[in-house]
């Protein structure tokens, strides 16, 4: 049995020699079982369990193992090691997507104009409603662009201009699920607070925004939207009306301050996993259970946030795993008006310097200097027909502390 106390989850960065953690040690224990119980157990739940889910599953499986290649980084001072596996670049890995969206996040606080005003946006649907659609196989990637739309019409429309040279800037993303892996489908949108005349180069500012107003135009859209596709009848369409009067809910958050940081920030919670390693909290393989901890709400005025635990069996969790996985090929991260002009789109999965970032970003400590003698370290690529032998000729002349590899010479004899 697996137990994560707060205070392991906190603790400081130290590098591990191979990628183990509770969530790949269920995937590797639990992957065999699985596989012959899904079809009678989620398929017709969560949909056919299809090769590409398959190779996504084997790819976490295999992640940070020494023979599928490393970089190594080297001191030329005092000799000390680090060796960093390859990612596995599987979308199901929560530590490779960590390391993936954090270089997303870095790319779009910098495509964002800093001399904007932004905010964040949330169109969300009732719990009621998401049910239906879960039932009904409603694809909610659709969400994507008729937020945005609307947001767009909306702000043009508060700002008393029409035309297509009147554009704002927007970032727009779907996210699948809830806080409790719940079936929750929400759009998030970082979107300029001004309109831009993408002729002349004119800021058209907003002074008053009926936000109110958007709720009802959001219903409105939406359930037409269904309608239109087939999901649901006008009868209930009108249903939905009726049962909520006040239109479904559109969250307002202005971001605050205008430096790069600030938009990193909002940024990386929109572009955020579904998912992460540290909120959970135990695992039962004997009793197949997992056990994890998430946001339950927030409170609107002094944005506290409560948490609470959920338990469930472990192929359960693992049906939903691969249920919110996104597929291959479809685009999560949108852009519109200003941002959707020369912008690369394909950012680079990750610099090479991504990493090491990250790593400093969460820990306030930069991996690439030595811990010894704090040199820069040399980085050399090692790839898997070599990597058996390089670590092989590192275990007879180095020991191991704190996940680093120190030369025999100062550190402890074997």
């Amino acid at each position: 049995m697996y137990i994560c106390s707060e205070e392991n989850q906190k603790s400081p960065y130290q590098p591990g020699l191979e990628r183990w953690s509770a969530y790949k040690t269920l995937w590797t224990r639990h992957w065999v079982e699985f596989q012959k119980i899904y079809p009678y157990r989620f398929q017709k739940i969560y949909g056919p369990l299809t090769e590409e889910k398959k190779d996504q599953v084997r790819k976490l499986i295999r992640c940070g193992k020494f023979q599928n290649g490393f970089q190594r980084h080297t001191c030329l001072n005092c000799g000390t090691v680090l060796v960093v596996p390859f990612t596995c670049k599987s979308r199901l890995c929560l530590s490779c997507a960590r390391k993936r969206l954090f270089g997303w996040s870095l790319n779009l606080s910098k495509i964002m104009k800093t001399s904007l005003k932004h905010t964040h946006v949330t169109f969300t649907i009732p719990g009621q409603l998401c049910k239906l659609l879960f039932e009904r196989n409603y694809e909610p990637e659709q969400m994507i662009p008729l937020t945005a739309g609307i947001y767009k019409s909306f702000l043009q429309n508060a700002a008393g201009v029409k035309g297509k040279e009147f554009q704002p800037g927007i970032l727009a993303t779907l996210h699948k699920s809830g806080n409790s892996l719940n079936f929750n489908p929400h759009c998030h949108l970082i979107s300029t607070q001004e309109l831009i005349d993408t002729k002349t180069g004119e800021i058209i500012e907003i002074n008053f925004l009926p936000y109110k107003k958007i709720r009802f135009i959001w219903q409105k859209a939406f359930l037409q939207h269904l309608v239109k596709q087939g999901i649901i009848t006008e009868e209930e369409q009108f249903f939905y009306k009726e049962r909520y009067k006040n239109g479904f809910h559109v969250y307002f958050q202005p971001i605050t301050g205008s430096d790069n940081d600030v938009l990193f920030r909002t940024a990386q919670y929109i572009a955020t996993g579904f998912f992460h390693n540290s909120q959970i909290t135990a695992v039962n393989h004997h009793k197949k259970t997992i056990t994890f901890r998430y946001r339950k709400f927030m409170e609107r005025g002094t944005r506290k946030k409560h948490y609470a635990t959920k338990t469930m069996d472990i192929f359960s969790f693992m049906a939903r795993m691969l249920f919110f996985l996104p597929d291959k090929h479809r685009k999560m991260l949108r852009y519109y008006g200003i941002y959707a002009h020369n912008i690369d789109r394909k950012f680079e999965e990750v610099n090479r310097n991504t990493w090491a970032k990250a790593v400093e970003h969460s820990f306030e400590k930069n991996p690439e200097m030595c811990p010894n003698c704090s040199a820069y370290m040399i980085r050399d690529v090692v790839f898997s027909f070599l990597a058996d032998k390089e670590i092989k000729k590192l275990v007879k002349t180095h020991g191991i502390e704190k996940g680093y590899f120190i030369p025999y010479s100062k550190s402890r004899a074997p």
